[in-house]
């Protein structure tokens, strides 16, 4: 492996690690808890409409306008709380955001979106997966698969149309989940809300 390989290698995974655990207090979730959680019964090949082939946000959308942490935690069955990434650039395409559980390590669940990425963007994580560990996940968005990082983290990426979604969590965390299947609801209801 090149030295540049390499190096690119331990700098996502000091980021990935860096990222999972946060860094200061996270925000808690806006009020109006009052609704009833939906509830996850129904299968994640229909949480993204094939109908709809363009993002309904508008341009420069931040990832809290896409998926909130009501949406994740009726799926995890954690409550969960906002968390801001820092390397967010909504304004160019490219929104990030994090959910947590307060007080609990490594709970960190990141969502990440490649506005227009296409079948490049689509294909670069797999450069920093574990060697053996990308598996296609079939049934969400155009295409997808799941890999692990040598941090013990876990991403889907999604690709629908010219656009990427990534989900990233650490499965040790929620291993009350089967790990293929809460991607595809993580990723399925990020696109589901994306795709209205």
């Amino acid at each position: 492996m090149s030295l540049w390989k390499r190096t690119s290698a331990l700098a996502l995974t000091a980021f990935v690690a860096l990222s999972l655990t946060g860094c200061g207090g996270a925000k808690e979730a806006p009020a109006g808890g009052s609704e009833p959680a939906p509830a996850v019964a129904a299968p994640a090949e229909a949480a993204a409409p094939a109908a709809k082939n363009e993002i309904s946000l508008p341009k420069g959308w931040a990832m809290s306008d896409a998926i909130s942490a009501a949406d994740v935690g009726a799926i995890t069955g954690e409550t969960m709380t906002y968390f801001p990434e820092a390397g967010s650039k909504a304004q160019e395409g490219r929104p990030a955001a994090g959910f947590t559980v307060a007080g609990k390590d490594f709970s960190k669940i990141a969502f990440s979106a490649v506005v227009g990425g296409g079948e490049k963007e689509f294909e670069s994580t797999k450069g920093f997966a574990a060697p053996g560990s990308v598996v296609d996940v079939p049934g969400i968005g155009d295409k997808a698969y799941m890999c692990d990082f040598v941090t013990g983290a876990t991403a889907i990426v999604v690709l629908k149309g010219q656009d990427v979604v990534r989900v990233d969590w650490q499965p040790k965390t929620y291993d009350k989940h089967d790990k293929v299947e809460l991607g595809r609801k993580l990723a399925g209801k990020l696109l589901e809300n994306l795709y209205k």
